[in-house]
């Protein structure tokens, strides 16, 4: 067994949960390629796991629905929840659970039964849309033109209210505006640096209040803290080089097994994100299972830790084409990635999409433990 093996065996026992619910979902409910339908009429009767390029969910779900792609359609009705991540993310069906999306543009016009979980550079809930419960949104700039149930809850640059909101909102933003048809029929607290910008005709049945963020930069510490960020940025692309430098075989190896699969590599990482703290908790619930609880832990924590270099490798590897250097490539995808970490207001979206998708390359890496290693790049040297 080669050395990389010894490594991601370390890893597969915390595979092991996630691996065998990707295998039953493949079986029954996973649907992938470049361009995935699931027909308007159709009825799926469990949970459906999708992932490709484009996705367009028009039928009934009767499960949950989780979904990874570029382009994400989701116009039919779910009897669950749904969790789906994607560049150009929309959800204009029926959701009787919680609703749990991030991406790039997502416009929400579905009528939800439960909570709204979204992190997008750009969210636009549609005036026909109607959320139950409450909604936490972050990210760049967020409009919520429907009905909101309860409270809502956002960390933006720009956070838009147009339409009813039933309880109250609570906001650290840089800009926040009450339309005309703002109806708040609680309170509005926001930390913010500018007053909010309230339209005629906006009604707030509670208190406006609003908090100065506080300025805590003073003599040495803008220095420190521009320090700090300047040998965090050394220290974690030093560690990913370090990796690339030890055991380049084994990123040319995520390169070749995710090759063609980007979508299901992203969902098992997603899915992963999920399972395996809920089976940790469980662990921990039961007196014998505590010792492997803790042991799992300190795997899942390694495999977090290592996801941020995977991710990043497989960057650089897509930018420098066809590129063997395994410093050079690290070193271009790691300071990308570093940088987008860094964006306001959307650069934990980024931290999340990185780690999820570096967990799905190690998972499929322990998975393929013990299989032979074929990359079509590398030509067999020749005999004398």
């Amino acid at each position: 067994m080669r050395r990389i093996d010894y490594l991601l065996l370390l890893l597969l026992l915390l595979a092991l949960p996630v691996l065998g619910l990707v295998t039953v979902v493949h079986a029954q409910s996973f649907r992938s390629g470049n361009s995935v339908t699931v027909p308007a009429g159709t009825t799926v009767n469990n949970t459906l796991f999708v992932a490709g390029r484009t996705l367009n969910i028009d039928g009934n779900v009767n499960g949950d629905l989780f979904c990874a792609g570029e382009n994400v359609t989701v116009s039919g009705r779910v009897n669950g929840d749904v969790v789906c991540a994607g560049q150009n993310l929309t959800v204009s069906g029926q959701v009787s659970g919680d609703v749990r999306l991030a991406g790039q543009n997502v416009t929400l016009g579905a009528l939800v039964g439960g909570n709204a979980t979204v992190g997008a550079q750009n969210f636009t809930q549609q005036s026909r849309s109607v959320i139950s419960g409450d909604i936490t949104v972050g990210g760049q700039d967020s409009t919520l033109n429907g009905k909101i149930g309860r409270d809502v809850a956002g960390g933006n640059n720009t956070l838009t209210i147009g339409g009813p909101v039933g309880r109250n909102i609570t906001a650290d933003v840089g800009h926040l505006r009450l339309e005309s048809g703002a109806r708040v029929a609680g309170n509005v607290t926001y930390t913010s640096a500018n007053a909010a910008n309230r339209s005629q005709g906006a009604e707030v049945t509670g208190k406006v209040t609003r908090h100065t963020p506080t300025q805590t930069h003073h003599g040495w510490s803008p220095f420190i803290g521009w320090a700090f960020g300047l040998y965090l940025y050394i220290a974690c692309i030093l560690v990913a080089l370090v990796l690339a430098l030890l055991l380049p075989g084994l990123f040319e190896r995520a390169v070749t097994i995710t090759r063609g699969h980007l979508g299901t590599t992203f969902l098992v990482g997603l899915i992963s994100s999920i399972v395996v703290p809920v089976v940790l908790a469980l662990l921990m619930a039961t007196i014998l299972g505590i010792p492997l609880a803790l042991l799992a832990g300190l795997l899942w924590v390694l495999a977090v830790l290592l996801a941020g270099p995977f991710a990043a490798y497989l960057l650089g590897r897509r930018l420098l084409g066809g590129s063997r250097h395994a410093v050079l490539v690290m070193l271009v995808g790691a300071a990308i990635l570093f940088l987008l970490y860094l964006l306001p207001f959307v650069g934990w979206l980024f931290w999340l999409v990185g780690t999820w998708f570096g967990l799905g390359v190690l998972l499929r890496l322990a998975r393929g433990i013990g299989r032979p290693y074929h990359d079509a790049d590398t030509k067999t040297p020749a005999v004398a």
